[in-house]
Order: C-alpha cells, then sequence, then structure tokens
C-alpha cells in the first residue's frame, strides 16, 4: 500500500495560495535546499522504492526538502 500524508505547504496544497508572499518565501527559506518541492522530487523517490528498494516496507520517506532540520535565524 503507498499513502501519502501532506503536510507542508507547496504550490497547489491546501492553504499556499492564503500566505501572503513573506510567509512563503520564509517557509522556502527555512527549507535547507532552499526550495519547493516539485512533482519530480516525488516521482524520483516513488521510482526508487519500486525499482531500487522493493524490499522496504513499514518506513516512512520523508521528502522536505530538510524543512525539519532547517533553523530558526
Amino acid at each position: 500500500m503507498l499513502g501519502f500524508v501532506e503536510t507542508r505547504h507547496g504550490p497547489g496544497t491546501r492553504g499556499w495560495e492564503m500566505l501572503s508572499e513573506d510567509h512563503k518565501q520564509a517557509l522556502i527559506d527555512h527549507t535547507l535546499l532552499g526550495r519547493i518541492g516539485t512533482v519530480a522530487d516525488v516521482v524520483g523517490a516513488v521510482r526508487y522504492i519500486i525499482k531500487d528498494a522493493p524490499f522496504m516496507t513499514g518506513s516512512v520517506l520523508r521528502l522536505d526538502g530538510g524543512y525539519v532540520l532547517g533553523g530558526e535565524e
């Protein structure tokens, strides 16, 4: 079973359009990679699991560009 949990803001996600430009930029700046994720980022992760890690089970694969590791300035 493949499940997705959406917990971050980004274009096309719930709430993104209601944020001010300053708030959007603050979220991006907090992310270690300095950008928002793309569909290609998710596709790459899914392809990896399907092709290269078929024995992987019961895992949480965090695709947040380092957001949780980002620090407050």
